[in-house]
């Protein structure tokens, strides 16, 4: 039988399917950004993701000058628990 090539393409669209829901939401944040002319910078939200694509504990919306973004916990899936929101200083 004839050996079918391997693309970049289908080695991408293996890799998504593996990925963890925090790097799945990442990619299609970063997706959304090609595909829109202009991007909210101080309004846009970026997953902190592990190396296994999995949300991190700390959460944070982007700073404004001085001022540090709001801070909320989350758990290894993106849920957040409850009573964490809180803004640097």
């Amino acid at each position: 039988p004839a050996k079918v090539p391997i693309l970049p393409k289908d080695i991408l669209n293996s890799r998504k399917a593996l990925a963890g829901p925090c790097r799945r939401k990442l990619d299609g944040i970063i997706q959304g950004m090609k595909d829109t002319s202009r991007v909210m910078a101080l309004s846009l939200y970026l997953p902190n993701c592990d190396r296994k694509g999995f949300f991190k504990r700390k959460q944070c919306k982007p700073s404004r000058g001085r001022k540090r973004g709001i801070c909320w916990c989350v758990d290894k899936y993106g849920v957040q628990l409850p009573g964490t929101d809180y803004s640097g200083g």
